[in-house]
């Protein structure tokens, strides 16, 4: 294995994992609890859409940009890498079959769309459970002596891509809202001391509020 001279710190990836788990956990009742209420449809379709679009651009990420680099330089089995290559597939392709449904619910809350999206979500959480856990567990201690802090930070940008400006600082509440003391410090010295101050000043509690509207 050749290694790229320092450690790489990947545990914001765990972070990001936890908000995938959290929120796909929460999706399927999200769907099923706006059946016919569109202004609630309005605001779970709006928080699925980001969610799945975050997950799309994570695996996009992933897949050309870590894994290509895992597999020239890495001494790696080759049934895990094809393993996460076909977890990947499994798991877009659900998203693709929601992104087909997603924009009609949001207008109209039609319960049977719902529910078909709820049990897409459902049907694909276990592959995405097992794939993050055996991506924390197998992967990221290779990535951490593989890549360089470049290619680190290049994969952590192409993350940010799918985020539009005006709701990064929200996903800063996302990213944090289940870290501890020491990895909220830990990540937020990557966050400039601009959006650090905006987020505790004034987005931490638009955070709030809109998690308050889509958990109710």
């Amino acid at each position: 294995m050749s290694t790229s001279g320092s450690n790489v710190d990947t545990h914001e990836m765990v972070l990001i994992h936890r908000v995938i788990r959290r929120e796909f956990d929460q999706l399927p009742r999200l769907f099923r609890s706006a059946a016919n209420d569109r202004s609630r449809s309005k605001v779970i379709g709006a928080h699925a859409r980001e969610m799945l679009d975050f997950l799309h651009t994570h695996h996009t990420g992933e897949d050309e940009l870590l894994f290509p680099l895992l597999r020239e330089r890495a001494v790696l089995e080759p049934e895990l890498m094809d393993r996460m290559e076909a977890q990947h597939a499994q798991v877009d392709g659900a998203v693709a079959a929601i992104d087909v449904e997603l924009p009609a619910w949001t207008a109209s809350a039609d319960p049977a769309v719902g529910e078909r999206m709820a049990d897409l979500i459902d049907a694909m959480l276990p592959t995405l459970i097992d794939h993050l856990a055996e991506e924390e567990r197998k992967i990221l201690p290779i990535v951490s002596v593989t890549l360089t802090q470049s290619e680190w930070d290049a994969l952590g940008r192409h993350g940010m891509s799918a985020i539009p400006l005006t709701r990064r600082l929200v996903f800063l509440g996302h990213i944090t809202e289940e870290a501890d003391d020491a990895e909220q410090q830990r990540f937020m010295q990557v966050v400039p001391a601009p959006a650090r101050l905006a987020y505790k000043l004034i987005d931490r509690r638009q955070f709030a509020r809109e998690v308050a509207a889509i958990r109710s």
